[in-house]
């Protein structure tokens, strides 16, 4: 059985316009192939909650390099992989390891691609060279998390929970709330998003939107906000990529009374509408504890969901690369 869905898993991509070695951007899939991937999830999330899960990675090493700080991403790209099969190497403490003596991270990699895995998901901070290390290895390489520049695997989930809701992508209207100039989501968003048919409004204040293209839709106020959107987003106000000028202009409790996702609020959100939020939360900054038991947060379902799209996309990925 694992046999022909391998099988049918590698003619379904050889069909494919493009051959993904490698997915460390949103553009590293076509339109065509993100709907792949999500097919391939609900099967995956359907098997694991029969207990039929078929172990289409059995044998598949995959190394998980995190040298910035995760939880939700490390964790459920190692249950995808375990899951299906595959077996983890973790290296997600730089004190545990010899970057800590000094090593770079390129000498690092290195090292562990001179042990041979069959895949790597790595996240780091945005200085390192990703794109040019994906380019000298044959081993595909994903992305689980780069600096403020992209998280391509977060965008693939969230987008894969609002089509499992709504039933739909095209046409529905996705508000981004927080700091959208240092969240790596939402730069990733921003492309794929667009890439479906989703139309974006981000709702923001300046210093933390100076880079947002005017493309998108943008509203001066919250209430105004909430009662457009089919999907309110909320993201991290990233204090720890701020420079002091920037705190200074803008402090905690301006976001707060201005941006901050109350009950008032609550009750101006689309009674259909949905909250999300890629975490880690910021509970009475971002959200007040009235979300939490508000029937339309999807937050926990995203989570869940991110082992079912990272476990399809690792499938195509090492498919397309045997």
């Amino acid at each position: 059985m694992v046999d022909k869905v391998l099988l049918k898993w590698k003619c379904l991509f050889l069909m494919s316009s493009d051959k993904t070695e490698s997915y460390l951007w949103v553009d590293d899939l076509s339109k065509e192939s993100t709907q792949q991937v999500f097919q391939r999830a609900k099967a995956i999330k359907s098997q694991l909650k029969s207990g039929s899960t078929e172990l289409t990675l059995q044998g598949k090493q995959i190394a998980l390099v995190f040298s910035e700080a995760s939880t939700r991403t490390k964790m459920s790209f190692q249950m995808a992989a375990q899951r299906l099969g595959a077996q983890c190497l973790i290296i997600d403490n730089v004190k545990s390891s010899s970057m800590s003596k000094g090593e770079t991270f390129d000498d690092t990699f290195w090292t562990l691609h001179s042990i041979r895995p069959d895949m790597f998901v790595i996240r780091c901070g945005g200085h390192e060279p990703l794109a040019e290390i994906a380019k000298k290895t044959e081993i595909p390489i994903v992305n689980g998390g780069f600096g403020s520049l992209a998280h391509p695997t977060q965008c693939l989930l969230d987008t894969f929970t609002m089509e499992e809701h709504f039933g739909k992508l095209n046409g529905l209207k996705v508000l981004f709330v927080g700091d959208l100039d240092h969240s790596r989501v939402a730069q990733s968003h921003f492309k794929l998003l667009t890439q479906l048919g989703i139309q974006v409004g981000v709702c923001a204040p300046l210093e933390f939107s100076n880079k947002v293209s005017p493309e998108f839709k943008r509203f001066e106020t919250l209430d105004e906000a909430t009662e457009w959107c089919d999907v309110y987003m909320g993201l991290r106000v990233q204090f720890e990529r701020h420079g002091e000028q920037s705190q200074q202009s803008f402090t905690k409790d301006d976001y707060i009374k201005h941006y901050s996702l109350n009950k008032e609020r609550l009750d101006k959100l689309n009674k259909n509408a949905v909250i999300m939020h890629p975490g880690p939360v910021n509970w009475t900054i971002e959200f007040q504890d009235e979300v939490k038991t508000d029937p339309r947060l999807l937050m926990w379902k995203q989570k869940e969901n991110g082992v079912y799209v990272r476990g399809a996309l690792m499938e195509m990925i090492l498919r397309n690369n045997s």
